[in-house]
């Protein structure tokens, strides 16, 4: 707990606009001088780096550190009150918050999506007066300004455990609990974990490998199959590329098909299919013993550009009229590449109805869009949140 007679706030996550850290910012510049009426901590990087440096040497109050992990995070929890986190996209669910509550920092934010159940009503942005989304987040930061001058320590104890509360709802043996309880009618030892890239270069990657650590402390052989993914320009052409050469990607398909015949699992889990495996690897498996799952990590299946989802009533029917509009862009290349993805996607999606046992969504709301793209039953949509990362 922050002791000291300023407000101190986290920005933990990517410097990008969907995250709603240029919103942030803007608030920021509001404040004129040099001095801020609070400390902030910020966390990450992306596009806003530049800029973020540029106020930091404007304003003495700004602490910006770039990736570090959440332990090293967890050395300035002493100067923290509240966490930003002002996502302007539909999250599928709000792992990073999840993180801040187990410490008992409350999460400031857009109560929308898998976020919802992260913020407490008296800090959900979009619940204060203000025309704009800029507008009502300066009335929330004054709001927590006003709360550090008036509120004494039990109060900030109180609403600690508030936070404590929700998190241990999201422990790892809860979560384990509940994957014995989806496990319990075949003989589950040994298990595939399925992903376009397999090294982490992002929120899809590193769950795959804290289950794969999780699953072996209890006792499961668990292989991981993907491609790698390079860093810097060279993987951006290789995402980017995917997005199309996922409909004809042969070679992995027959890669995948030797090696699950050589392995013979029990079990195949599939986690994100549509940036470089496709639908070839899925059907190349359909003769194959093992139960077959499916994880929806994020909104990729029902929209072409899933960051630029703000609202859920932007997500339209899979149709192929509905999802060229969706991209919102008249850009002869980007129609092209949402054409081969939105392919990509029925051709997955067929796979998909007709041999997957469970189809897994790290948030409830996800189940009707789920339901309408590929027309699963919802009998087989079953709701595995992710759970905290230690």
């Amino acid at each position: 707990m922050n002791i000291s007679s300023r407000l101190g706030l986290l920005y933990l996550g990517r410097l990008e606009k969907e995250k709603g850290f240029g919103l942030f910012l803007e608030v920021i510049k509001s404040y004129q001088g040099s001095d801020l009426p609070f400390d902030v901590y910020i966390f990450g990087d992306g596009s806003y780096h530049d800029e973020l440096l540029e106020l930091q040497s404007r304003y003495q109050n700004i602490h910006f550190f770039g990736w570090k992990t959440l332990q090293e995070v967890e050395r300035y929890l002493e100067n923290i009150d509240y966490c930003i986190m002002p996502s302007l996209c539909i999250e599928t669910f709000g792992l990073s918050a999840l993180n801040v509550l187990q410490w008992g920092i409350p999460v400031v934010g857009f109560q929308k999506g898998g976020l919802q159940p992260f913020i407490l009503d008296d800090y959900a942005i979009n619940q204060v007066k203000g025309k704009t989304q800029l507008a009502q987040f300066k009335v929330m930061i004054n709001k927590l300004i006003e709360e550090k001058k008036n509120q004494n320590p039990d109060f900030y104890q109180e609403l600690s455990k508030k936070c404590k509360t929700i998190a241990g709802k999201y422990t790892q043996e809860k979560w384990f609990e509940q994957f014995q309880s989806m496990v319990f009618d075949f003989k589950c030892r040994k298990i595939v974990l399925v992903s376009d890239f397999i090294n982490t270069i992002g929120g899809i990657e590193s769950y795959l490998h804290t289950v794969k650590e999780l699953l072996e402390t209890k006792g499961y052989h668990v292989l991981l199959w993907g491609s790698e993914c390079p860093s810097g320009f060279w993987g951006k052409v290789k995402r980017l590329g995917g997005l199309g050469l996922a409909v004809f990607n042969c070679w992995d398909a027959l890669r995948f098909h030797f090696f699950i015949k050589r392995e013979n699992p029990d079990l195949i889990w599939y986690n994100s299919m549509i940036r470089w495996n496709g639908w070839l690897p899925v059907r190349a498996t359909r003769a194959h013993r093992s139960k077959k799952w499916m994880m929806y990590h994020d909104l990729g299946y029902f929209h072409p550009f899933p960051s630029r989802v703000y609202e859920l009533d932007q997500i339209r029917s899979l149709t192929r009229i509905h999802y060229l509009e969706m991209t919102q862009s008249k850009n002869i290349f980007v129609l092209l590449c949402a054409s081969w993805k939105y392919l990509s996607l029925k051709l997955l999606g067929i796979q998909l109805k007709k041999q997957i046992s469970k189809h897994l969504i790290p948030s409830p709301f996800i189940r009707p869009y789920l339901r309408a793209a590929f027309d699963i039953q919802m009998n087989a949509i079953e709701t595995f949140a992710h759970f905290i990362q230690k």
